[in-house]
């Protein structure tokens, strides 16, 4: 117990090592990137000012301090587009539920109105639970056709080791699970959104079906896409099916991490829901098997295992005296 109680605070220190590298890398790689694109702006800034000396520096300021907010809600500044898309369509809002629903969250578009705020606020609380235990119960039920069974007929047919089978399996169905959900999308998306490259696309995917959702690349965005609202419904689909692909490969690990010593060296008191586990499974076979019913006389007796039943020699406050 004490031996794997430091080994958890082993991983928890790894953990924090690592949850600090990240941040370090990140900011490492993405600082230089921010302070060019300020300078590039601040240069915009400015020259946009000199050509236009007749506007002030407060009024562009809050121009575009409303300009970028309205964007944030989702409601494009542009004018020289074709015309103005409606973000709230109906199948605009789907796409919107279903993000919000699978907490994906891309924050493109966001409710504007209270009653809308509102609305989101009890929605989901229902919503969010129902929607992750119907993903939940149906990727465990997609587990046991794909995994469960496969595996069983697996060792029915050869004669290999059931640590071996798991491994063999999990790799080729995590393997076919990546290709479908993830290489085969990002090039449909790299097609059909034309700003985006196939790496893009493939950091889109990543990042909506792990639930991340940052939102910097959002389907069906661009001016003048043809029926964007029919393309995010697709998109939703998508994310749903998604969604339980992923829910299943964290079953599958899972399992795998069953078989696996060094994830159990983690675990405070395994080896004691290890023993509980083996005696729930002996423990009502040997009940069953020591209670014994007899019907005599119209009476029903039942007999009691060694365990249970009062030795022969002790006397427990009966009324009846000892023999002598």
């Amino acid at each position: 117990m004490a031996q794997r109680a430091w080994f958890y605070l082993l991983l928890l220190v790894i953990y924090i090592l690592y949850f600090t590298l990240g941040a370090f890398v990140f900011s490492t790689l993405e600082q230089p990137h921010e302070h060019q694109l300020r300078k590039r702006v601040e240069d915009l800034w400015a020259r946009f000012l000199a050509t236009h000396p007749c506007l002030s520096d407060d009024l562009l300021d809050e121009f575009l301090r409303k300009a970028l907010l309205a964007k944030s809600f989702g409601v494009s500044v542009l004018r020289n587009t074709s015309g103005y898309d409606i973000k709230w369509s109906y199948l605009s809002s789907l796409f919107f539920t279903g993000t919000t629903l699978t907490t994906i969250g891309y924050g493109h578009p966001v409710p504007i109105s209270l009653g809308g705020k509102a609305f989101c606020l009890l929605y989901s609380i229902i919503g969010i639970p129902f929607t992750l235990s119907l993903l939940s119960i149906t990727a465990q039920n997609l587990l046991i056709l794909l995994h469960d069974k496969t595996i069983h007929y697996i060792q029915l047919q050869c004669n290999i080791s059931r640590r071996k089978v798991l491994w063999i399996h999990a790799a080729v169905l995590i393997s076919i699970l990546s290709v479908v959900f993830f290489f085969i999308p990002a090039f449909i998306f790299d097609v059909i959104e034309g700003n985006w490259g196939y790496l893009d696309a493939l950091y889109f995917c990543f990042i909506s079906l792990t639930t991340i959702g940052l939102g910097d690349y959002i389907p069906g965005e661009q001016s003048g896409q043809r029926m964007p609202d029919l393309y995010k419904l697709f998109v939703t689909c998508y994310l749903l099916m998604g969604l339980v692909a992923m829910l299943l490969v964290v079953e599958i690990m899972k399992n795998l991490l069953h078989f696996n010593q060094l994830y159990n060296m983690f675990l405070l008191g395994y080896e004691d829901n290890r023993r509980d586990e083996e005696i729930e499974q002996i423990l009502p076979h040997n009940l069953e098997d020591s209670f014994v019913q007899s019907n005599q006389a119209g009476k029903t007796r039942r007999r009691l295992p060694h365990s249970v039943s009062p030795s022969a020699d002790k006397s427990y406050g009966s009324i009846n005296p000892p023999s002598s």
